[in-house]
């Protein structure tokens, strides 16, 4: 995720520091993003930099002066491009779970059904996790947070079928068996050998 658009767009909507912009983006998002204090100041300074904020200092009386920011104009125009480039979700090809499902088609000291089997079983840990705190969500005040929540339990959902469908095509799977990679000749190789060059003969010198 992008801290830095995600300031920009906080910090698009009123200026603050950057304590309130720790507390204000948990607030709105409420996703699990753990985002640290330091990644908000260390990301608002190159953000300054980029001259894409500014800040003015707000003197107070019983605490240390406070670096109040505000987007700039190159920022704005930054923000509008972030909103308007499509995000492209991954559809994990080739994550960790694929790869060791293959590896225990071809040979290992766990079988296939066991690993399928594992893997649903926290698929459904998961699932069950993610409906329940759907379930406990308001809607009134966390839509948003509901929205994502569903997301997740069709991915899950959909998970747990092709779990399903592994399963039932366990039998064709276990005949799997990967190409060889092509030989290759250990050693150095033979060097050519070549051909003593031939004495040029030597032609009379004209007078």
């Amino acid at each position: 995720m992008s801290v830095k658009h995600t300031l920009l767009a906080l910090l698009y909507q009123q200026p603050m520091h950057g304590y309130e912009l720790g507390k204000q983006l948990n607030l709105v998002v409420s996703a699990e993003w753990d985002v640290k204090p330091g990644q908000i100041a260390s990301t608002l300074t190159r953000l300054r930099d980029a001259n894409l904020v500014d800040y003015e200092i707000e003197e107070t009386d019983d605490a240390p002066d406070r670096k109040v920011y505000h987007i700039t104009e190159e920022g704005r125009r930054e923000l509008e491009g972030w909103y308007l480039s499509p995000e492209v979700r991954q559809y994990r090809l080739g994550d960790a779970f694929y790869i060791k499902f293959v590896l225990s088609l071809v040979g290992g000291p766990v079988s296939p059904e066991l690993v399928l089997r594992t893997q649903r079983r926290e698929l459904f840990q998961q699932l069950h996790e993610v409906t329940e705190l759907s379930r406990q969500a308001d809607p009134r005040t966390q839509l948003p947070w509901i929205l994502l929540l569903e997301s997740a339990i069709m991915h899950l959902e959909a998970d747990l079928r092709w779990i399903e469908m592994c399963e039932a095509r366990l039998p064709d799977l276990k005949h799997y068996t990967p190409p060889k990679p092509q030989p290759k000749r250990r050693g150095r190789p033979r060097r050519q050998r070549t051909k003593p060059r031939q004495a040029q003969e030597l032609k009379p010198v004209e007078e």
